[in-house]
C-alpha cells in the first residue's frame, strides 16, 4: 500500500512542477500566482512522500518539517492566489500584513522545534509491514493548525462572498475552486483526527494543483460564454440558426424565430422551413433570395458555413440570413439608372451593349431608327420641344412593339429596337408597325410638330457577331433615308420571305 501511495505521489509531483512551468510562461496576469501556488504546493507533497517512504525517525522527522514548513508556503501562495482570482482591490489587501507576519512566526516557531521540542515529535507505528513514524502534536503544532486553517478559512469566505455577488454566468469559475478546497480542508481535517498511518488527504491537495491550473489557465467558463454569444447574437440584425452535424437546429437567435415562424423552445421544424423558404440545405451558401408575402416581396442575402474541430472534422454549420431589401432595390434602381435613358426611360447606350451580350441574335431583329430632320425641330421649336418630342417618339415606340422587345436609344435621335424569339417570317407585321409610328408621329393634336422616322431592319440569321448586324441594320436606314425618309428597309441579306 505504501508503495502504491509513492508511486502516486511522485506522479503527482511530476504533474504539478510540469504545471507550475507551464504557468509560470503563461502570458496571462493570474499565471504567476497560478505558478507560486503550484510551486508551493510541491514541498508538502514530497514532504509527505519522505514520510510514507521512509522506515526511519531521522528522514521521516525531516518529512515532517518539509511537510509542515511547506504548508505555511502553500497558505501563503494560496492567498495570494485568491486575491488576484478574486480581482481584490489593492487598499483592501493590507490586513494581509497581519496575516503574513504570523505565517513567519509559525515558520520561525516550527524551525526551533529541534532545539526546544514544543512543536511536535513522532512515534513509530507499523503500517504495511514497516514501521512508520506518525506525528505527535504538541503546542506550537496547535499554533500551526490555527494559523493555517484561519487563513485558509479567510480565503473560503473570500471565494464565497465572490462567487455570491458574481452573475451566475460567471460565478462557476469561483464555485468549483471554492468546492475543491472545502473537500481538500475536509479530507486534511478527517485524517488529522482519525491519525491513521498515510496522509492520503495530498492527494487532494496535488489535485488541487492541478484543478487551479486548468481552470485558472485554461478553462472558459462556457455558460458564461454561452451567455455572451447568445446575447450578442441576439442583438445582431441578421437571423442566425446553428446546426449540428447532422443538419439538424440546435439553437436560433430571436430573429431566426421570427423569420421561421417557430416557437424558442422547439427547434426541431427548423431545417424543413427553411428548406421550403430558401431551397436544398447545400444551397444557402452565398445564395439570394426573394420571398414574397402579404403583396411585399423582401430579399434575403444567405450565408452558410461549416464549423470543424481541429482535426477538420464537421462538427455543425451556422448560417446568415440577411434581409437586404432595401440594398437590393438600392441597387436595382443604380442599375436601372445606369442603364436606362433619364429623358425616355428606354434603355440607354450601356443597356444596348448589356441587351446585346444577353440576347439571341440567330432569332432577333434589329431595328434601328432615326428621327427625321430633327435638327429642325430643335431649330424652330426649342430644345425643350425636342425633348418632347423624343419622350413622343419613345412612347409611340413602346405602344407599337411587344413587352418583351427591347426598346433603346442610342444616341440624341436614333433608336434601336430587339424584336427577339422571332424564327418565323415578320417582314409584313415590322412594316405595319413602322408605318402605324410614323402615322402616329404625324398627329398633332398634341401640339407637337410632326416628324417621322426612317427605319432600317436587319434579322440576325446567320450574323457573326452583334457588330455585323447592326451594320446590316445601318445600311438599310441609309436605304431609306436615301429614298427620301419616313419608311423603313430591309437588310438584303435578310431572306426571310
Amino acid at each position: 500500500m505504501r508503495i502504491a501511495f509513492s508511486i502516486l505521489f511522485i506522479l503527482l509531483i511530476a504533474a504539478l512542477v510540469v504545471c507550475q512551468s507551464k504557468a509560470r510562461r503563461s502570458n496571462k496576469a493570474i499565471g504567476t500566482a497560478v505558478a507560486l501556488l503550484i510551486r508551493a504546493l510541491i514541498p508538502p507533497v514530497i514532504g509527505n512522500l519522505i514520510i510514507i517512504s521512509s522506515t526511519g525517525k531521522s528522514l521521516s522527522t525531516v518529512g515532517c518539517y518539509i511537510y509542515y514548513l511547506g504548508m505555511d508556503f502553500v497558505m501563503y501562495a494560496l492567498l495570494e492566489f485568491s486575491l488576484e482570482y478574486c480581482m481584490i482591490p489593492q487598499r483592501r489587501r493590507k490586513a494581509c500584513i497581519a496575516v503574513y507576519v504570523l505565517l513567519g512566526v509559525d515558520i520561525v516557531q516550527l524551525l526551533c522545534n529541534p532545539f526546544f521540542g514544543h512543536a511536535f515529535a513522532t512515534e513509530p507505528i507499523m503500517a504495511g509491514g514497516a514501521p512508520y513514524y506518525r506525528l505527535i502534536p504538541y503546542a506550537g503544532q496547535t499554533f500551526h493548525r490555527l494559523v493555517d486553517y484561519g487563513i485558509l478559512a479567510a480565503v473560503i469566505v473570500i471565494f464565497t462572498v465572490k462567487m455570491i455577488r458574481s452573475p451566475r454566468t460567471t460565478s462557476e469559475r469561483y464555485s468549483v475552486i471554492l468546492a475543491a478546497m472545502i473537500i481538500t480542508a475536509g479530507w486534511e481535517t478527517a485524517y488529522i483526527f482519525s491519525r491513521t498511518p498515510v496522509d492520503r488527504a495530498m492527494i487532494g491537495f496535488g489535485v488541487f494543483g492541478l484543478l487551479v491550473y486548468f481552470l485558472a489557465l485554461i478553462y472558459r467558463p462556457m455558460r458564461l460564454l454561452d451567455s455572451m454569444l447568445a446575447n450578442m447574437a441576439s442583438e445582431m440584425p441578421e437571423a442566425l440558426f446553428f446546426f449540428d452535424a447532422n443538419g439538424q437546429c440546435i439553437w436560433s437567435n430571436r430573429q431566426g424565430i421570427a423569420l421561421a415562424g417557430i416557437s424558442p423552445d422547439n427547434y426541431e421544424p427548423v431545417a424543413d422551413r427553411l428548406r421550403e423558404m430558401f431551397g436544398p440545405y447545400e444551397q444557402w451558401s452565398g445564395a439570394q433570395r426573394e420571398l414574397s408575402a402579404g403583396g411585399m416581396t423582401r430579399s434575403y442575402a444567405l450565408e452558410k458555413h461549416d464549423v470543424t474541430d481541429d482535426r477538420q472534422r464537421l462538427i455543425g454549420s451556422f448560417l446568415s440570413v440577411r434581409d437586404n431589401t432595401a440594398e437590393q432595390e438600392t441597387l436595382q434602381q443604380e442599375i436601372y439608372k445606369a442603364t436606362h435613358d433619364s429623358l425616355t426611360a428606354l434603355y440607354n447606350r450601356a443597356g444596348y451593349d448589356l441587351l446585346l451580350s444577353s440576347l439571341d441574335l440567330k432569332n432577333t431583329y434589329l431595328l434601328l431608327i432615326d428621327a427625321d430632320a430633327f435638327k429642325s425641330v430643335n431649330d424652330n421649336y426649342g430644345h425643350e420641344a425636342g425633348d418632347r418630342v423624343l419622350r413622343k417618339i419613345a412612347d409611340t415606340i413602346r405602344r407599337n412593339f411587344r413587352a418583351e422587345d427591347c426598346l433603346c436609344r442610342i444616341g440624341g435621335d436614333e433608336f434601336v429596337v430587339f424584336m427577339a424569339h422571332t424564327g418565323e417570317p415578320q417582314r409584313s407585321l415590322i412594316a405595319a408597325r413602322v408605318n402605324g409610328i410614323n402615322a402616329e408621329l404625324s398627329d398633332t393634336a398634341d401640339g407637337l410638330p410632326a416628324i417621322s422616322v426612317s427605319v432600317g431592319i436587319a434579322y440576325g440569321g446567320d450574323a457573326a457577331d452583334p457588330t455585323q448586324l447592326f451594320d446590316r441594320a445601318d445600311r438599310a436606314l441609309y436605304e431609306t433615308k436615301k429614298r427620301g425618309k419616313c419608311g423603313y428597309t430591309f437588310d438584303r441579306s435578310d431572306n426571310m420571305a
